[in-house]
């Protein structure tokens, strides 16, 4: 699976201290040791990520195939176009509406109820991508599975390449406390 995590949910996914991790572990361990990735990027995601922690971990998490960064200015320019097509001030996560628009990712893991009615929207969706489940609780952890990982998830890539060798392999990773 691949899932996009917006950034109200982040520290709640990798922060094992954070009061709701619970809630969210089943992404934590499916990203950080099992066949899931984090599909990231745009200018906005970007600036609400910070230059913290998390931007650090999302930079190692890149280097070892379990994210995906998607080019910024796709991401940007379909943004622009969504706003211009829903001008409401209560869409202001058009971003990571577009983000699953060029990644066709399935899962979306979010806490932000306002939202939900604009990612379930099938019109705001190029033709043949899908709308995103959403992860909201451990309830959802049945998303953390093989069966909605989208084409651009590195588990999806064959087992051996053109020239016979393996593909690299993904480490797990352990956050430092």
């Amino acid at each position: 699976m691949c899932v996009i995590i917006d950034v109200n949910c982040i520290g709640k996914v990798f922060d094992q201290k954070n009061a709701e991790y619970q809630r969210f572990q089943p992404v934590h361990l499916w990203v950080m040791t099992g066949d899931g990735s984090v599909i990231y990027g745009g200018t906005k995601y970007l600036k609400e990520l910070g230059e913290g922690k998390y931007l650090n971990l999302f930079t190692e998490l890149l280097k070892v195939r379990r994210a995906i960064k998607i080019n910024s200015e796709s991401v940007d320019k379909r943004a622009v176009q969504l706003k211009i097509r829903v001008p409401d001030d209560a869409f202001d996560d058009e971003h990571i509406v577009a983000l699953v628009g060029i990644s066709r990712c399935c899962v979306v893991c979010t806490d932000d109820v306002n939202s939900l009615p604009y990612l379930k929207r099938r019109d705001l969706y190029p033709s043949g991508v899908k709308v995103p489940k959403i992860y909201r609780s451990i309830e959802d952890k049945k998303l953390c599975s093989s069966r909605l990982m989208s084409e651009i998830c590195p588990s999806r890539l064959p087992q051996r390449r053109r020239n016979n060798k393996k593909p690299k392999s993904r480490p797990k990773i352990h956050l430092k406390s």
